[in-house]
């Protein structure tokens, strides 16, 4: 009968009580469990990597994409309509990524390099060796060149479902 008194004494507090201790305990409480049990959860039953939110307009497709993208890919011999995400990825959007052994070209990948601090979303524009580019970026960067890590590649994608975690990144900078 404890067990059961202070599970219905824990709810009243987390859920019901109007205390900035509550409010406090709730999202941090909230935070945890989603951050270290439900999410590795969530990627273990489903064999994803990684989920992500867009971060930056590298990827997006806002009027440039014609010379940037198309033009680029159709230099090099490949028809950028065939690609998967063809219409690019926008500040915002959820990507579900997926780890693969083999990246082509036109695939989207999420990778680390020594030259930037955060994982990084770009096209594949060269597999062999391996070379990235944003959609929305003239050419590849420096960072696109030395990738030491591929954490997947993107399989799925929630438009806008990251504008929260976009805002608070703006916001808060966390």
């Amino acid at each position: 009968m404890k067990i059961k008194k202070a599970l219905r004494d824990f709810w009243k507090f987390y859920w019901k009580d109007n205390s900035f201790a509550s409010y406090a305990f709730f999202m941090i409480f909230t935070y945890l469990v989603l951050r270290f049990a439900l999410f590795p959860g969530f990627l273990l039953i489903t064999g994803l990597s990684d989920v992500l939110s867009i971060m930056t307009p590298s990827m997006e497709h806002s009027g440039s994409e014609q010379a940037y993208f198309y033009d680029y890919y159709s230099a090099l011999g490949y028809d950028a309509e065939d690609f998967d995400f063809n219409s690019g990825l926008n500040v915002g959007d959820v990507i579900f990524v997926k780890e693969c052994e083999n990246y082509s070209v036109g695939d989207i990948i999420v990778f680390k390099s020594p030259y930037y601090e955060n994982k990084l979303v770009h096209r594949v524009a060269q597999d062999e060796p391996l070379k990235t580019k944003g959609d929305n970026n003239p050419s590849s960067y420096v960072f696109d060149t030395i990738i030491t890590e591929v954490y997947g590649k993107v399989v799925f994608k929630m438009p806008y479902f990251g504008l929260p975690r976009y805002l608070l990144y703006r916001i808060t900078g966390l």
